[in-house]
């Protein structure tokens, strides 16, 4: 049995995203990174990605990896360690085993390297003049 049976399927990962994001959009910093997307959109791609992750077939994410979706914005650890923590608190919110919890945080620390930049320098657009998304921290 593949992960995403294990926890649930679809139904599941949709949970824990619709917990996620309700996190992500309002957190004082990390919101920053998602103005002027569709939350609808964020939560579809970010579940079929997942899904693909854990095991679905056939594959059903038609979007860019992680490293090239994301290469346009500075995302530091700090950045990267706050949402996998708001991540950890929805995959307990949407009622996920310890166990499986232990498992899907493993997956997302996986994506840590393909994400995680260490200076601006690194970032590059995703097209020709396509700005760096650099979010100040909130002081």
């Amino acid at each position: 049995m593949v992960f995403l049976d294990e926890i649930g399927g679809k139904p599941c990962v949709e949970r824990v995203h619709k917990i996620l994001y309700d996190k992500l959009l309002s957190h004082p910093w990390l919101k920053g990174f998602f103005v002027g997307k569709e939350r609808w959109h964020l939560e579809v791609q970010q579940t079929d990605f997942m899904m693909d992750l854990f095991g679905n077939t056939p594959h059903c994410y038609q979007g860019r990896l992680p490293m090239y979706g994301h290469q346009h914005m500075f995302i530091t650890e700090e950045v990267f360690m706050i949402r996998h923590n708001l991540l950890a608190e929805s995959i307990s919110a949407a009622n996920v085993s310890d166990e499986h919890k232990v498992r899907w945080l493993e997956y997302d620390m996986g994506m840590k390297a393909a994400l995680v930049k260490e200076t601006v320098e690194d970032c590059e657009g995703r097209y020709k003049n396509e700005e760096i998304l650099i979010v100040p921290k909130p002081s």
